[in-house]
């Protein structure tokens, strides 16, 4: 039996805690909040619950899918998702039909993007184009047109960061098409063939996800209450304040309240990159490494639901929400007859204007542009509730794999420390990701690895980063 430290009671923390203690571990957490479960966590208010966002699993893994339904049993659910993107002043599918393109989209506009989206293929042909960037890549690949009234807004607004500064794995690895054409292949044999091209597990043509009853909040608090059950010790409110080392051996976690944890076999680590290093005494405040901050407006909203989408895209940079979920639609016991709860995500930096503004102030932005796009009124009275969290996108600029390779050097040589899941890796994954990260580990621990391997390549396989271009 070996004991083992785990910082941070998210989805990463949790699941390595339950899969250890489950082989027999003794196993500690420290969580800074007085919360377990971080961004997989549910907000309840009343009879209405709220998520953090849309947490769709989208796995294919059948390790993980056993343990979703070893945790959850009959709690655990399969959905079909409708989504849309608010396009040019209206609701297009997505994704959107061969079919209806022309009745959704302008046909000056097919036209235009289609001629693009022909010369670039020339182009890269001849090899006479360069995946620099993101903005680049997506260029390359749809043409300026949809680029500019598309792209390149919407990612402005979840970033913060100019698309010419970030790196074009993020589009590679997120992107689930390589090209119009790719697209119109892909989607023609989904719609008329009724096949499925899950080369991405997380290709937008893929209709169905695992989700939870009663919230995805209902997997962490399980997941916790199994852990409690098999002994793991759970303490909140604690936050790391150094790491103490000898060799290739940590043998010290300073925490506040002057609690000091020694004596262990291995400790995992699941916060953000940025403050472990610090707590290793690294000064990386010249590093451009930085992650995304969000605020979350949850609303009650006394209809039915809100539009016929699970959830919606924003690209327009003038609306202040880049998504909306409306959990009525999950048929998951969210929300109470007659009404429906949804989620608002507005991406922004910790200390800037929309993170500093009263929530009163916010809750009016929302209800001021919910109804500009047409789907609520000002008039009708709802209920909103503001929730800020600070690291939601660590923000991947040009280099970035290479930056976290350097910066986990001071870390790759503990034999008996690991820094793992989305802000640990700073590394752009979903919630799956994470459980898959902390299995791993967790396999890794009982094979009494000496030296962690980091395997930062995306999981989310997108169109994929074209190496030469022919």
């Amino acid at each position: 039996m070996k004991k083992i430290t785990i910082i941070g009671g998210g989805i990463t923390g949790l699941t390595s805690a339950y899969r250890l203690a489950r082989a027999g571990h003794e196993v500690e957490v420290f969580e800074k909040s007085e919360e377990l479960g971080g961004l997989g966590g549910s907000l309840r208010k009343g009879d209405f619950i709220f998520d953090y966002g849309p947490h769709e699993f989208c796995t294919e893994n059948p390790l993980l899918v056993a343990s979703l339904k070893d945790i959850l049993k009959d709690d655990l659910l399969v959905r079909e998702k409708s989504a849309a993107q608010f396009f040019e002043g209206k609701y297009v599918d997505y994704p959107l039909p061969p079919q209806e393109i022309l009745s959704q989209l302008s046909p000056k506009l097919v036209m235009r993007v289609g001629c693009e989206v022909i010369i670039q293929r020339l182009k890269s042909l001849l090899g006479a184009v360069n995946d620099h960037s993101f903005e680049s890549w997506v260029s390359n690949r749809f043409g300026p047109t949809l680029y500019n009234i598309y792209f390149k807004p919407f990612t402005e607004k979840v970033w913060g960061v100019d698309p010419e500064k970030l790196d074009p794995r993020t589009a590679s690895s997120r992107i689930s098409f390589n090209s119009i054409f790719d697209y119109l292949i892909k989607a023609i044999a989904y719609f008329f063939g009724n096949r499925n091209d899950f080369e991405s597990i997380h290709s937008p043509l893929k209709k169905s996800f695992y989700y939870s009853r009663g919230g995805i909040g209902i997997l962490t608090e399980k997941l916790a209450k199994r852990c409690r059950e098999l002994g793991v010790k759970f303490n909140t409110g604690y936050t790391l304040e150094g790491i103490e080392y000898k060799g290739n051996l940590v043998d010290l976690l300073r925490f506040t309240n002057n609690v000091q944890v020694k004596d262990f076999d291995y400790a995992i680590s699941t916060i953000p990159l940025t403050h472990m290093l610090g707590c290793l005494g690294k000064n990386i405040s010249s590093m451009p490494i930085k992650f995304r901050s969000m605020v979350f407006v949850f609303m009650e909203i006394p209809q039915e639901k809100l539009s016929e989408y699970s959830w919606i895209y924003f690209p327009d940079k003038e609306v202040c929400f880049q998504r909306i979920t409306d959990f009525t639609h999950f048929q998951a016991g969210l929300t109470p007859d007659g009404n429906t709860g949804v989620c608002f995500e507005i991406s922004c930096f910790e200390g800037d204007e929309i993170w500093s503004m009263e929530d009163h102030d916010i809750k009016r932005k929302v209800r001021f542009d919910l109804e500009r796009v047409g789907l609520l009124s000002m008039n009708v009275e709802c209920n909103a509730h503001i929730v800020r969290k600070k690291f939601i996108y660590p923000i991947q600029i040009n280099g970035y794999l290479e930056l976290v390779q350097e910066l986990l050097e001071p870390v790759r040589g503990f034999s008996n420390f690991v820094t793992t899941g989305r802000q640990g890796l700073f590394k752009y994954c979903n919630m799956n990701e994470c459980m898959e990260m902390a299995i791993e580990i967790a396999e890794q621990i009982e094979n009494e690895i000496e030296e962690f391997p980091y395997d930062l390549s995306p999981r989310w396989l997108g169109a994929g980063l074209e190496k030469e271009r022919v």
